[in-house]
């Protein structure tokens, strides 16, 4: 459920958004009106809404200050600025401010659920990755509870082998061991409270590949240690049955599966799909395809999508015959206006002046 707040000086203009809001988009719950910038920040304060619908002309602080307040308090909710002023100087505070899209008074009831659907996504998207990381945590607390009841020592080295393994540090993952089974040996801890130390620590990386996708079978000791030399020795095979396939998963497979979710988003843009989607394609959680994306190519699932969608469209733009409205449907975008302001906002023209600039440098070539 996403919460919604509507903020405007027009009791008749609140009204008729939380209307068309209400009965046009599914699982939203509109948790309040504020009449002017003040109560839109007081409200903000109670009812944490997910996204605000702000108009920018009001008496007392406008809707851009009003921003700049709940922002310092409450920097993951999401905005659409209401206006009936379509100029330079709004819009540009307005994208200081993190502010997502804009919608201009009056706007037809299809372009207001079409833009606020779409920041709805990009809202769940963004929750559902945050949900990800906290069970993923979650998960590594258990580990850590289930796997170690030892020393802070042995604690601190499991913490720092996760963030080794996060970090795709093969090698800090060996010297971590290593240095633990030293530390271990110095102290005058026994052969066997030292191995069974040691397996936790091998299931607990066993886990964490697996949870990434790297199927590995069980990892074991295939005997109990004489002594600190055999154990050493018996611990380096271990790990580099596990950590040979991290090594080739990270260099070889994870930039493979890159290119196959690039090819994946590029062949599926005009379709309606997800972060959720494109994980299941490639049998990875979201966050670690989420994860991914950004190292590999920088950006995010959401702005590469929409990047593909442009790139098509202006490739359709091409031929004269398609008209923008059909080449609006056809990229996967489900309404011209908004097909529009989007463009606008990536090329700085919109996609008739575009057009009109393509055909004259296509007509000169020939």
């Amino acid at each position: 459920m996403i919460n919604i707040l509507i903020v405007d000086d027009e009791r008749v203009e609140r009204m008729a958004l939380r209307q068309i809001i209400e009965q046009g988009i599914e699982n939203i719950n509109i948790v309040g009106e504020a009449e002017n910038g003040l109560r839109a920040i007081q409200l903000a304060e109670e009812l944490k809404p997910d996204l605000i619908l702000m108009d920018i002309q009001m008496p007392g602080m406008d809707g851009l200050a009003a921003i700049r307040e709940i922002s310092k308090k409450n920097s993951a909710i999401q905005y659409i600025i209401v206006s009936a002023y379509e100029t330079f100087e709004y819009a540009r505070q307005a994208l200081r401010l993190g502010v997502k899209d804009y919608l201009l008074k009056p706007s037809r009831i299809d372009t207001i659920i079409e833009t606020v659907q779409s920041l709805i996504k990009r809202i769940q998207s963004e929750k559902n990755e945050r949900n990800i990381r906290n069970q993923e945590e979650i998960k590594i607390q258990q580990l850590l509870r289930e796997y170690h009841e030892g020393s802070r020592r042995a604690i601190e080295t499991e913490n720092n082998i996760l963030e080794q393994l996060r970090q795709g540090n093969e090698e800090g993952v060996y010297k971590l061991v290593f240095s633990f089974v030293e530390y271990c040996e110095a102290s005058g801890k026994s052969i066997s409270e030292t191995q069974q130390r040691l397996l936790r620590i091998v299931l607990l990386i066993s886990r964490f590949l697996n949870e990434i996708g790297i199927e590995i079978e069980t990892p074991f000791f295939s005997l109990q240690a004489a002594n600190y030399q055999q154990m050493k020795t018996e611990s380096r095979v271990v790990l580099e049955k596990m950590l040979n396939s991290f090594t080739l998963m990270r260099k070889e497979i994870f930039p493979n599966i890159f290119q196959t979710l690039k090819q994946f988003i590029i062949a599926h843009s005009h379709k309606d799909i997800t972060l959720d989607t494109v994980a299941a394609h490639v049998k990875l959680s979201p966050y670690y395809v989420s994860k991914l994306f950004k190292e590999q190519s920088g950006t995010n699932f959401i702005d590469f999508l929409t990047e593909c969608r442009i790139k098509k469209a202006k490739q359709l733009m091409i031929d004269p015959d398609n008209s923008l409205k059909e080449i609006t449907f056809e990229v996967g975008f489900h309404d011209p206006s908004y097909f529009s302001r989007v463009f606008k906002r990536s090329h700085g023209i919109s996609p008739t002046e575009y057009r009109k600039k393509l055909l004259v440098n296509h007509q000169k070539v020939l």
